[in-house]
């Protein structure tokens, strides 16, 4: 089977809702997407915006909105992919200019991030080896995370990121904390089949 036709395989069968798919389809846009963003950052947005927070917010948008795109033609996923990015770094300039002129408005909610989780992994180790094992999990983490459903998305950010306990979860979602722990237990089992042993911390 061809690049293009295992491809069209996955997309088809991620419209049609298999997260692994869509995961393996996020991987592969993966470093091209990060390097496409890196180097369409704007002057204004250097030091303010980091290429990383922009590229998972590519791929949460990607993830929920995939099962209405249309796979025209060869290589229309990655055109996809950059256009969404670069509607988000065009809005970016936008707030900012807005920002500048008004520097006493408050400032627009940010949008989805993901800093560093790989590197709350046990152990300090740094040798060469282990920050290449640890880049390649951040970008398995990143792409498995966008292609969660929304909710086991939420509730994994802010659990991990926010340092939410579950009673706060509960109470930001409008859920018991017996329906977010069951969430929470769904959204890292999908986490660990889709990324295998380098989600082996989202077990506890």
């Amino acid at each position: 089977m061809s690049c293009g036709d295992a491809e069209r395989q996955l997309l088809h069968e991620a419209i049609a809702g298999n997260r692994d798919a869509l995961s393996q389809l996020l991987l592969a846009q993966y470093d091209e997407l990060r390097q496409f963003i890196s180097g369409r950052i704007s002057a204004e947005l250097q030091g303010l915006l980091r290429p990383d927070d922009v590229l998972h917010s590519v791929l949460v948008q990607i993830a929920k909105s995939i099962d209405t795109f249309e796979p025209r033609h060869p290589g229309a996923f990655g055109a996809w992919a950059r256009k969404i990015a670069e509607n988000l770094l065009r809005d970016a300039d936008k707030r900012r200019r807005r920002e500048r002129r008004w520097p006493n408005q408050a400032p627009p909610a940010c949008g989805s991030s993901l800093p560093g989780i790989v590197e709350r992994l046990p152990g300090d180790s740094t040798t060469p080896s282990d920050r290449v094992q640890r880049a390649d999990n951040a970008r398995q983490l990143r792409a498995a995370l966008a292609s969660l459903p929304p909710e086991q998305r939420e509730v994994l950010e802010r659990y991990y990121l926010k340092d939410q306990t579950l009673e706060q979860i509960a109470s930001g979602m409008n859920r018991t904390k017996d329906t977010v722990r069951g969430i929470c237990y769904r959204a890292r089992k999908n986490l660990r089949a889709l990324m295998g042993r380098s989600s082996l911390y989202f077990s506890g």
